[in-house]
């Protein structure tokens, strides 16, 4: 079997030599035995030193390991941007032949240390998922002593119920993702990419989350939590943004796509076209409504209960109406952002 490892990192010199280590921990490496692994890191856009403290990490973790089993590089994109990262790691740098792959944010700790294995697993012996997850555990919550504000971050985090992708790592049958293409400057791309897991690229009308997407109980990974207030509020700003933008761009391939044009098709005539094309999409969608948050979007604190059993949600009732507060004026700077003439420069 053959693993390509992509590590998407922008501006990640303190943190990126902690993750190597913690992925050179995990089992897949350590007890590895007849699987090809190769370890991508594709620094873009970056103003520090991220692709050499990458170089220096991987040739040390390396430099005794069978050449036949793993091999590693590390790709400099001058461009930054999640989405066109995403695309070239799939399209261009992983090894055309690989069978997996496995994508990761260069900020985060692997915590479980058979998660990546794990997560293999449920795709070899489940040949219909795409996709499978692991669940990401806040850094404050492994806190003894927490503040009000780590006490909060914890008490509103869960992901019971839901699964959509979280783009600091998920492992995925790589067939499936060469079919998908990300548009340039897009942001929440892990929403999107949720989006077209579930519609097969868009051509499966009535789609189901459980069809596609697995969770695995036993892989986690650890990432740092927003305990600034002001940064908190910024980063929700951006993914208000982003799950609108996901409306809008779903709404427009569920007209366009089908089983004659795929949304991956469709993306790569767009972004050969012309590469910002969708600055131009979002401010003609904007354009159409004064207010563009969607009503459910507003609710989703109170909508996120029906996860939990009727005592837990009654328990939960208090952090939803704060949290609900807040998200007043989240959504109101969000859509103030979305009328600009320029959109994806906010990100």
């Amino acid at each position: 079997m053959k693993i390509s490892m992509g590590i998407l990192a922008y501006n990640e010199a303190e943190s990126i030599s902690n993750m190597l280590y913690s992925l050179w921990e995990q089992s897949l490496f350590q007890d590895n035995a007849d699987n090809s692994i190769e370890v991508i890191v594709v620094a873009n856009g970056c103003t520090d030193n991220t692709a050499e403290v990458a170089r220096n990490t991987l040739k040390n973790l390396f430099k005794d390991s069978d050449p036949t089993l793993f091999q590693w590089q590390v790709c400099e994109v001058k461009e930054s941007g999640k989405s066109n990262a995403w695309n070239l790691f799939v399209h261009q740098f992983s090894a055309p032949d690989a069978d997996f792959f496995c994508i990761m944010d260069a900020d985060i700790q692997l915590y479980a240390k058979a998660s990546l294995e794990k997560m293999l697993d449920a795709l070899v012996e489940n040949p219909e998922y795409w996709v499978s997850l692991d669940g990401p555990i806040k850094d404050v919550k492994l806190k003894k002593n927490k503040n009000l504000l780590e006490k909060l971050s914890v008490a509103v985090s869960s992901n019971e119920g839901h699964l959509y992708i979280c783009g600091q790592l998920y492992c995925a049958r790589a067939s499936a993702l060469r079919d998908i293409w990300m548009p340039i400057g897009l942001h929440l791309e892990d929403g999107f990419l949720t989006q077209m897991v579930v519609t097969e690229n868009h051509t499966v009308k009535n789609p189901t989350f459980e069809k596609r997407i697995v969770r695995v109980q036993e892989a986690s990974h650890v990432y740092e939590a927003y305990t600034n207030p002001t940064t908190l509020i910024n980063h929700e700003i951006r993914v208000v943004m982003g799950i609108v933008v996901n409306i809008f761009l779903r709404d427009y391939f569920r007209e366009k796509c089908g089983q004659d044009l795929t949304a991956g098709e469709l993306i790569v005539k767009l972004n050969e076209k012309n590469r910002f094309w969708l600055d131009d999409f979002i401010k003609e969608m904007s354009a159409k409504n004064w207010w563009s948050i969607p009503t459910p979007l507003v609710f989703r604190r109170y909508r996120s209960l029906q996860n939990y059993s009727f005592p837990k949600a009654l328990a939960r009732i208090p952090i939803a109406t704060l949290a609900f507060i807040v998200d007043l004026g989240v959504f109101f700077f969000a859509n103030r952002e979305l009328h600009k003439e320029v959109v994806t420069s906010y990100w």
